[in-house]
């Protein structure tokens, strides 16, 4: 399990879909190498991951995935994972140098300040999720396979339900195979004190009316993997994603500022006084999305028996975001059935077209008077992070597993808030049943 972990709300987008996608690629993947474990019996990969951000949030997330194959070389994966997040996350607006900055709770029933310096946090953020998820597959014939599952997440303001089903084609006497996967995700979105009407004012709490808003997400996935030889194997997969609905972060606001960069009080627009630089417009995202990815990864044996691991994917979406990831491991086999893993990874990512850090006067009224997009969440800004870590671990007598890994996290972005550093810890057993 690879988690960077975020807020329930800056997840969302990323949640079941690709989860679902993965599973029939890794499916696959794990196939195509070879390594089944006995037939009928159960493997159960455990683990604990902890993830904490300086001052901001706090997650832990306990996952159990169990698998068993069948005598027909059937394969059923089920999962269950928790997570628990608290903390305090950044809301959207400025870190202002100058003055104090005035909110409300997301429920509208509380008024939290900001002092001169400060990054806008709430720290009422609190959200716990359950999610579970199947995999079935299953040979067609000597050269074809399917694959097919179901996956269900639920927290305080969200739910998800998903499907996904796959094809997988052998050729080349087994040393190659393509993979044709689509996923779809139907998700509800139940914000704290309901549905904020976009592009209000934070202070006047303007609501829709509706308690609830959805959104639908369509994935479509195309994978080739291909043994190059005995030690190196590569996987090559292109996915399209297709979303529609509501992608609006229903709890991030805009700054207003005046000509020198303050922010401005809600008077100056005419909304209601609740404070100092209270004047925050409710974001608005565009309804759909297109997401363009390609991965690309190659695992090498050595003849020591150490594995290297690289891969690179690229991102680029009609909101203008391009991004970049690439991941190195080297796993070390030791004596005595110990084994030690360096990890780095890095990201970057370019802005959204609508991102803006705050908004003057005039761009307000523009912005109100046209519809359009805006948003200052840092996290559709210019990102660049970094992950440095190590795990290890050791293969016991009866056969069993455990690993533990310990991690770095850094990023840094436009903005005083994007700049993140997190501690990421995880321990993990396997064993059969």
């Amino acid at each position: 399990m690879q988690l960077k972990k975020k807020p329930a709300s800056a997840r969302r987008d990323a949640i079941s879909v690709g989860s679902a996608l993965a599973a029939a690629t890794c499916a696959l993947l794990g196939q195509t190498a070879g390594a089944s474990e006995s037939v009928e019996d159960w493997t159960f990969d455990s683990a604990v991951l902890y993830y904490s951000e300086s001052d901001r949030v706090t997650a832990v997330e306990p996952v159990v995935r169990g698998t068993r194959t069948f005598e027909d070389d059937s394969e059923l994966s089920l999962k269950l994972t928790f997570d628990s997040l608290t903390g305090a996350s950044h809301n959207g607006a400025i870190v202002s140098d100058t003055g104090v900055q005035t909110f409300t709770s997301p429920s509208g029933s509380t008024i939290y300040r900001t002092n001169p310096g400060d990054v806008p946090l709430d720290d009422t953020f609190k959200d716990t999720r359950s999610a579970v998820n199947g995999q079935y597959t299953w040979n067609l014939s000597r050269t074809w396979r399917a694959t097919t599952g179901l996956n269900y997440s639920t927290e305080y303001d969200f739910t998800s339900l998903g499907a996904n089903a796959g094809l997988m084609w052998d050729l080349n006497e087994r040393n190659s195979t393509l993979t044709l996967a689509f996923a779809h995700e139907s998700d509800t979105i139940d914000p704290v004190g309901g549905v904020p009407t976009a592009l209000t004012w934070q202070s006047d709490r303007v609501r829709t009316g509706t308690s609830s808003e959805d959104r639908s997400i369509n994935d479509f996935l195309l994978g080739w993997t291909q043994v190059m030889n005995r030690r190196w194997i590569m996987q090559l997969n292109y996915n399209l994603s297709a979303s529609s609905g509501y992608h609006t972060d229903p709890y991030k606001v805009v700054t207003l500022v005046d000509a020198a960069g303050n922010p401005e009080d809600s008077s100056t627009v005419g909304a209601t006084d609740i404070g100092d630089g209270d004047a925050q417009l409710m974001e608005q995202r565009p309804d759909s999305r297109t997401k363009h990815a390609v991965y690309w990864e190659n695992r090498y044996t050595r003849q020591n028996d150490d594995v290297v691991a690289m891969s690179y994917r690229f991102m680029t979406d009609d909101w203008g975001i391009n991004s970049h990831t690439v991941d190195l491991r080297y796993r070390w086999k030791m004596q005595n059935d110990w084994f030690l893993q360096p990890h780095v990874r890095w990201y970057s990512q370019s802005a959204a077209d609508f991102w803006r850090e705050s908004i003057t006067v005039a761009e307000a009224n523009l912005i109100q008077a046209t519809q359009d997009d805006v948003s200052a969440d840092y996290r559709l800004g210019d990102l660049t992070d970094v992950t440095v870590g190590l795990k290890f671990g050791r293969e016991l007598a009866s056969g069993s597993k455990w690993n533990a890994r310990l991690e770095f996290f850094q990023q840094s972005g436009d903005t005083d808030a994007a700049d993140v550093d997190a501690l990421i810890g995880q321990v993990g057993y396997t064993f059969y049943w």
